[in-house]
């Protein structure tokens, strides 16, 4: 079995992918290949040439090994299943395909081009992040399974705390970056000068929101972290915040509710997969033609969510915790891997 991503660490985007490597470590008894974007830099000339290099680095390591594949699983759709439809021309004709989409590689595509489509025609099993990206999925897919790319299981491990004993307010994780609504985050401070807020991540929106800061002394910005570094911060934060704008999942939403920390996200398809509202978190409505709100409304709406989980009783968060940390158990990789397997050995 051999796992094709065009996902990769880069220093804008240090642990990006991140979560395909969990995965492949979770599989380590079948052994898998991991072919991922290894030559991944921030830099103009990176953006010109690292499919070239991908491809060419994917024929050495793969096409030309001894070594034969019976399964060829995608991450990330297109372009990415090139690579297996070349292996599957030059290597094994048998190889069966199978492909999880992750967001922006349904949400970019749409309406589906002509090649787009001719490679969806030879993918035998599909795999979406949540329900509704499946659905707004608009080609065949007659085998299909709807599961989270998965979570460290070291996040399982973190004890709980009472919200007494927290010492971050609002907690941030993600790319700084538009999509994840760095903006939307710059204009809540003003509004959360008498809470700790810390940011954790990296992107091109760095500097920009460096600046923003500078003048709110309650807030740190923490950079990119490791896994047990987010842990701690998941675990000391009263609450994790979302503001992405598309979002087919949002593992970090999940890493933050197995750490007992309920969240505030705004509606997308992986907030109203994971977030039940006044349960384990709350959801804001973001524009749409449904909900008309602007930015400005929306603001104040997630100021409002926020203030509702501070507010709330020790008893009542302390339900919210178990409620989050319950919702976030099925995602965490171990089960994602036994899951995986089964749907392997269905091949």
């Amino acid at each position: 079995m051999l796992i094709i991503t065009n996902m990769g660490p880069k220093p804008s985007a240090p642990f990006q992918g991140q979560f395909v490597r969990q995965q492949v470590d979770a599989l380590a008894s079948l052994q898998p290949g991991y072919h991922f974007m290894r030559w991944h830099t921030d830099s103009t000339l990176n953006r010109l040439l690292k499919y070239p290099v991908f491809l060419v680095d994917f024929l050495w390591r793969f096409i030309l090994s001894r070594h034969k594949y019976q399964i060829l699983h995608v991450h990330f759709f297109y372009p990415t299943i090139w690579l297996a439809l070349l292996y599957k021309v030059l290597r094994n004709p048998a190889a069966k395909i199978m492909v999880t989409c992750h967001g922006s590689d349904i949400y970019k595509y749409q309406p589906p081009g002509f090649w787009y489509r001719w490679c969806a025609s030879k993918v035998n099993h599909w795999i979406f992040t949540s329900d509704a990206l499946k659905h707004r999925f608009c080609l065949p897919c007659p085998q299909n399974t709807v599961l989270s790319a998965g979570i460290a299981d070291s996040y399982a491990a973190v004890p709980q705390l009472e919200f007494s004993n927290k010492s971050i307010d609002l907690l941030f994780v993600g790319s700084l970056d538009q999509n994840k609504g760095i903006d939307r985050l710059i204009a809540l401070l003003p509004l959360l000068q008498q809470q700790k807020v810390v940011i954790a991540g990296a992107g091109p929106m760095h500097s920009q929101l460096t600046d923003a800061v500078r003048l709110y002394p309650n807030v740190r910005l923490a950079g990119p972290q490791s896994a047990s570094e987010l842990a701690g911060l998941y675990q000391q934060a009263r609450c994790f915040i979302s503001l992405s704008r598309h979002e087919s999942f949002g593992l970090v939403m999940a890493e933050a509710m197995a750490c007992f920390t309920p969240v505030v996200a705004t509606f997308t398809d992986g907030a109203r997969a994971q977030i039940r509202e006044g349960e384990n978190g709350y959801l804001v409505a973001q524009n749409s033609e449904q909900t008309p709100l602007n930015e400005q409304q929306l603001i104040a709406e997630l100021h409002l969510a926020l203030t509702r989980v501070w507010q709330l009783s020790s008893e009542r968060y302390q339900q919210m915790q178990l409620a989050a940390r319950a919702s976030a158990e099925q995602c965490l990789v171990s089960g994602v891997a036994a899951k995986l397997i089964r749907l392997y050995q269905e091949r």
